[in-house]
Parts: structure tokens; sequence; C-alpha cells
């Protein structure tokens, strides 16, 4: 089992960039600067909890497995 830092993930960054981007469309920052997303920003939402799930679930530190 080969060992890697939590924070040279791939996954953990992008389980941290789903995270914020389903915050801020939550809160409505991006209704704020004028992006509406409708039907379609939803499923991207929920795409986006998805992938934070993802994140989550994952071992960082196994980088040959989950």
């Amino acid at each position: 089992m080969e060992i890697q830092s939590r924070w040279t993930s791939k996954v953990l960054w992008a389980a941290i960039a789903a995270q914020v981007l389903s915050l801020l469309q939550i809160t409505g920052a991006f209704k704020a600067i004028g992006i509406d997303a409708g039907v379609a920003g939803n499923v991207v939402a929920g795409l986006l909890q998805m992938l934070t799930l993802f994140g989550i679930l994952n071992d960082p530190a196994n980088k040959s497995g989950f």
C-alpha cells in the first residue's frame, strides 16, 4: 500500500471544490451576481453533492484503494 498525503489527493480537492460550489448555489450567491441556474443548476448541485460524498467516503491516504 502506497501512502499519500491527504492534502495532495485530487479527490479531496474535488470534494472541497464541489462543496464550495454547492454552498454558493444554495445560499443564492450565483443569483446575486446574475446567474440563474434553474433546473440545470439543481441537477449540477446534485452532481456536486455526489462528488462531495465520494470525497468523504474516499481514503486519500491510500493511493491505490478507495
